[in-house]
């Protein structure tokens, strides 16, 4: 009995997950999301980053669309404190992509996203 109720709420979990990508893991990023987090800080330096900018407002946008239960992944972050989160991250890591530092982004915020706009605390907005 134990293993059937597990077994369902495991079932219940996984089809709320969808990731999107090929059989190999594998999916197209487009534009600057495919800059590396070197290019990416090579640009800030030479006052080069509205396009990261831009990039970042989209996929922030898209990720708030299509993920269940979420009303702002960045909840009380501002445009500023995001950018700081990512050059921290880049850092780090260099050679990931912009994509794949606001890919972390998400994952490391997730559990304090705002879920709905009552629970919406202000940051975004740029």
């Amino acid at each position: 009995m134990k293993k059937s109720l597990y077994l369902g709420l495991l079932l219940m979990i996984l089809q709320n997950m969808a990731f999107a990508y090929d059989t190999s893991g594998n999916y197209a990023v487009w534009g600057t999301g495919k800059k590396s987090c070197f290019s990416f800080q090579k640009d800030q330096k030479d006052e080069n980053i509205q396009k990261y900018k831009h990039y970042m407002k989209g996929f922030i946008t898209a990720y708030n669309v299509f993920t269940e239960k979420t009303y702002s992944i960045s909840s009380t972050m501002n445009e500023t404190q995001i950018f700081e989160w990512i050059n921290a991250y880049c850092d780090d890591n260099p050679m990931s992509s912009f994509e794949g530092a606001l890919t972390e982004f998400t994952f490391d915020h997730y559990d304090d996203r705002s879920k709905s706009a009552k629970s919406y605390r202000g940051g975004g907005g740029w």
